[in-house]
C-alpha cells in the first residue's frame, strides 16, 4: 500500500481499534484517521494516541460527516461506524435503523459530493453474516448468493447498508466493495457477545469477584468464527484487490459449535469447577442452527486465507485480556 490517506469511522470500536493497529503496523506511511462519537470512549485507542489522527463526528449529523471527509479528503475508507448489537436493535430499532442507513447515507452523499476525475476514493462498506438470517436444515455454505432472510431490525439495517452501497456504486460510479462479515472476535471485543461474555465471566471467577456459575441460551448452534487480527487484514485486502460494486464474504468456511467455546474456554480456567445454567429468558430468534459461509470468492480475489485459530489461540487470547482488563 502506497502512502494514503486512510479514514476509518468507527476507530474506537472494537474492530476499528484492530484496523488502526494493522494498518501502523504494516504501513507507516500511511496517515490514519479515525472518527469517533464526540464524548464517545476512547479506550480502545488510548495506546493509538499520537500514532493516529482522531475527529470527533456524529455519523449521523450530514454537516460534520461531510466536512471531516472535506478535510482528510481520504484515498480509503473503512466504514465501521455502527449500532453492532443484534438485541440492542429490539429494544431500539428506530435508533439502529437511522445509525446505520442514514449514517452511511450520509457518508456516501458527502463521498459523492467530491468524487471527480481526479478524486475517487475506495469505500469500504463492511455488512454481516446477521444479512443472511435464517437458514434452512439442509442449506449448505452460505454463497453470497444465498437468499437474505433478516431475523432482527440490525441484520435489516446492515441490508439497507449493503444495498446502498450498491445503489451508489450503480448510479454514480463510486468505488464501493461491499463485505458480508461472518462472526469475529478477539481481545476487546465487548461482553455483549457471547464469547466475550464467558470469558469475562471466567475471569471475574478466577479474581473471586463471581460466583462459579455460567448462564447460557444454546449450546447446539454453529457459527462461522474468524479473529478479528485476520478479519481487519481482510479488510485492507478488499481495499487493494477486490471489485467494485461487488459483495465478499469474509469468513472462515468452517463451523464452531457453542458447546466447542464453552469447553476450550473452560479448558483454559484456572477454576475448574464452574456450573453451566440455562437462561431462563430462554432464546432468541437468532439463536441455533448453522450458519456458516463460503469465502471462496474472497480468497480468489484476494489471496487471503484465515491465519490466527480460533480455539487455540483467539479464545485464550480473550480470557487473558479480560484477566488484566477486570476490576479486582
Amino acid at each position: 500500500m502506497p502512502k494514503k490517506n486512510v479514514l476509518i469511522t468507527g476507530v474506537a470500536g472494537f474492530v476499528g481499534s484492530h484496523l488502526a493497529e494493522h494498518l501502523i503496523e504494516h504501513f507507516p506511511e500511511t496517515v490514519v484517521h479515525g472518527s469517533c462519537r464526540p464524548k464517545g470512549s476512547t479506550d480502545n485507542i488510548r495506546q493509538l494516541f499520537g500514532k493516529i489522527v482522531l475527529h470527533e463526528v456524529d455519523i449521523t449529523d450530514a454537516t460534520s460527516t461531510h466536512r471531516v471527509v472535506d478535510t482528510i479528503r481520504p484515498e480509503v475508507i473503512y466504514h465501521l461506524a455502527a449500532q453492532s448489537y443484534v438485541r440492542t436493535s429490539w429494544e431500539s430499532p428506530e435508533a439502529t435503523l437511522s445509525t446505520n442507513i442514514i449514517g452511511q447515507a450520509n457518508l456516501l452523499e458527502a463521498v459523492r459530493s467530491m468524487a471527480n476525475e481526479n478524486y475517487s476514493p475506495t469505500v469500504i462498506v463492511v455488512g454481516t453474516s446477521e444479512e443472511y438470517g435464517y437458514v434452512g436444515e439442509a442449506e449448505a455454505l452460505l454463497t453470497e448468493d444465498a437468499p437474505l432472510r433478516p431475523l432482527s431490525p440490525y441484520a435489516v439495517s446492515k441490508i439497507g447498508q449493503d444495498f446502498l452501497g450498491f445503489q451508489y456504486f450503480q448510479t454514480y460510479g463510486l468505488n464501493i466493495v461491499r463485505l458480508r462479515a461472518f462472526n469475529h472476535t478477539g481481545p476487546r471485543r465487548p461482553t455483549a457477545f457471547g464469547d466475550s461474555k464467558l470469558a469475562h465471566t471466567i475471569a471475574m471467577i478466577e479474581r473471586g469477584i463471581a460466583d462459579p456459575v455460567v448462564v447460557y441460551r444454546d449450546l447446539t448452534a454453529v457459527r462461522d468464527f474468524t479473529d478479528v487480527r485476520d478479519v481487519v487484514r481482510a479488510y485492507v485486502l478488499a481495499s487493494e484487490r477486490c471489485e467494485a460494486g461487488a459483495v465478499y464474504n469474509v469468513c472462515s468456511g468452517k463451523g464452531v459449535s457453542i458447546q466447542q467455546i464453552f469447553d476450550a474456554l473452560l479448558a483454559c480456567s484456572k477454576v475448574k469447577d464452574i456450573e453451566l445454567v440455562p437462561d431462563p429468558s430462554g432464546p432468541r430468534p437468532t439463536d441455533g442452527g448453522v450458519v456458516v459461509g463460503d469465502n471462496s470468492k474472497f480468497r480468489s480475489a484476494t489471496g487471503w486465507i484465515p491465519e490466527i485459530s480460533f480455539l487455540d489461540r483467539t479464545l485464550p487470547d480473550i480470557l487473558n485480556y479480560w484477566r488484566e482488563n477486570v476490576s479486582p
